[in-house]
């Protein structure tokens, strides 16, 4: 179809403000432009986009699709514009980055430290989110790359993966518990004790649910909680079992002990995302090769 693609810059901000109004202030032009120009796009399309009344606007089911592809051509060609503006100097620009909680505090805070004394001007922007959230918005072009537990089978489109670091994941608990356990537990020997796992949204849970599975056992915990280190605190105060990276336990930890299974968690890994379709800036690029250098 040959259609003018100035009619997808004004849908898109349509869609976005679900207001021809909104729309018009954003592009600087009137109401009535807005709605002549939508109103073309759709009869080009020959699809309804928009379900307008007195009270509000929605978009149709074509129109949601139709959305879902422009956004991700706006934010591709965000990412564009930064990476021009990133080619003049070293000294300044962006990176956009997303990684879990725990892969935050337990990993990245030392690189984000060292890339910061080295280039001071450039601007960190992490989002914290479960790591599947970060694959899907690395695939939509939202962000420059993502930090994030790697599944055991990516069935993520659009990504390149690189693995950087691998680790194990454990289970803790108090004197008071282990000394209630063989010397070496199995996960059935775990029965009836209090387990504390994180939420079931994350990878992680998702991961430790096969594995019981795999033993022939149900997770089914005492407690769910929003992050590692919060699991580490349950544990010291003597609330159950937990299941933690080996990395959260605190060095000088003398009230948590880790419990020797006979079924051994898989080791797993850490690794970096990028969208196959972005061109990465030269921030991106330093950053990420402080990340694989120092793996």
């Amino acid at each position: 179809m040959n259609i003018n693609f100035e009619l997808y810059k004004v849908f898109y901000h349509a869609a976005t403000h679900l207001s021809f109004t909104r729309a018009a202030e954003s592009l600087f032009v009137t109401q009535s432009s807005v709605s002549q120009s939508i109103k073309q796009l759709e009869n080009q399309l020959n699809i309804l986009l928009f379900i307008r009344n007195k009270r509000n606007m929605q978009l149709t089911k074509e129109g949601e699709m139709l959305f879902s592809h422009i956004s991700q051509a706006f934010d591709i060609i965000k990412v564009g514009e930064r990476n021009i503006e990133n080619t003049k100097t070293l000294g300044y620009g962006e990176v956009k980055i997303g990684a879990s909680d725990t892969i935050c505090r337990y990993f990245l805070l030392d690189y984000i430290k060292q890339f910061h004394e080295d280039y001071p001007l450039i601007k960190i922007s992490i989002t914290n989110q479960p790591s599947m959230k970060t694959l899907a918005e690395i695939a939509g072009g939202k962000m420059d790359f993502g930090v994030v537990n790697l599944p055991e089978n990516m069935k993520v489109k659009g990504v390149n993966v690189t693995e950087i670091k691998g680790f194990q994941e454990v289970a803790i608990t108090t004197a008071a518990y282990a000394d209630t356990l063989p010397k070496c537990p199995s996960i059935k020997d775990l029965k009836g004790l209090p387990l504390i796992t994180l939420t079931p949204n994350t990878h992680t849970r998702r991961y430790l649910d096969a594995f019981f599975n795999a033993q022939k056992e149900i997770l089914s915990p005492e407690f769910e909680l929003e992050s590692v280190d919060l699991i580490v605190d349950f544990v010291r105060i003597g609330l159950g079992v937990g299941f933690v990276m080996a990395d959260a336990i605190p060095i000088d930890e003398k009230n948590i002990r880790t419990l020797d299974l006979k079924e051994t968690l898989p080791s797993r890994s850490i690794g970096i995302v990028t969208n196959k379709n972005s061109p990465l800036s030269i921030p991106t690029t330093h950053f990420m090769n402080v990340l694989i250098e120092g793996r």
